[in-house]
């Protein structure tokens, strides 16, 4: 009889035991959860606010002064309007990538009616890169989730060679400007998706390559983080710091073409 109480008493003492182990268990596993979606939620509003690691204003200063002190005599000799050519180009590239990358694979016919609403970029893409003097880049293929979800980085990577011609026919800062238009117009393109989800912009390759390009920070810095607000608000607001940018880059090219006139009348 004592035995059997005995026993009786061990196995109540394992049974709570066990209990004791699968209720702690349970806090750590929703403890370690709800510190992985707080951690995850932080990222994801730093990203939308654009931060970022170092500071590419900063960082690439000292890159960017050098990069333009070989570009300079190479942009002499091209026509006043080329860095605005190149952003739209970069960016018709990188937003059409985009917008189309979004449908996957389709068959040739599917993606010629999907082209419809973006027939305008797409024809200008190719009137840019001749006017440029460089093979139209083709909006990058997107053949599998895994081609989607690494655009940032197919871009980034030149997969395309466009970035290199554009070097090659222009300035190493120009085609600085091409990845950071091409960044641009991927964020472009993504805030245009219906949902309420916002995307997470490219900001350390967007500070990176406007930095190395010669853009004021003051112009870049809200093209690499997304405002807070309804969807509308967020895309109202990158349009216009998108605006503020054609018209520096333009304004640019007026003072070049003055510049280049009062040159030629001494």
């Amino acid at each position: 009889m004592a035995g059997t109480q005995l026993d009786t008493a061990q196995q109540g003492a394992r049974r709570r035991e066990a209990r004791r182990f699968l209720l702690a268990t349970l806090a750590i596993t929703l403890l370690y959860l709800a510190i992985q979606e707080t951690w995850m939620w932080g990222a994801t509003q730093l990203a939308h606010r654009g931060w970022t690691f170092n500071d590419p204003a900063r960082t690439f200063a000292a890159e960017a002064g050098a990069i333009a002190e070989r570009s300079r005599p190479l942009e002499a000799r091209l026509a006043a309007d080329f860095p605005w050519q190149v952003f739209l180009l970069g960016y018709d590239f990188g937003y059409l990538s985009q917008w189309l990358g979004g449908y996957g694979q389709q068959s040739e016919e599917t993606m010629r009616q999907l082209a419809q609403p973006v027939a305008v970029p797409l024809r200008r893409l190719r009137e840019t890169a001749e006017h440029l003097g460089i093979d139209p880049p083709v909006p990058l293929p997107v053949r599998t989730a895994a081609d989607f979800s690494g655009l940032t980085q197919r871009i980034e990577s030149d997969v395309a060679g466009s970035a290199a011609q554009i070097e090659r026919a222009c300035s190493p800062r120009l085609r600085h400007l091409f990845l950071f238009a091409a960044h641009v117009g991927t964020e472009a393109a993504a805030l245009e998706s219906p949902g309420d989800m916002a995307p997470i912009p490219a900001t350390a390759l967007i500070g990176m390559h406007a930095t190395l390009a010669g853009v004021p920070e003051a112009l870049w810095r809200p093209l690499g983080r997304v405002a807070e607000g309804s969807a509308a608000e967020r895309q109202r607001r990158y349009m216009q710091a998108l605006a503020d940018l054609e018209k520096w880059l333009k304004t640019s090219a007026m003072h070049a073409d003055a510049a280049d006139e009062g040159g030629a009348r001494r």
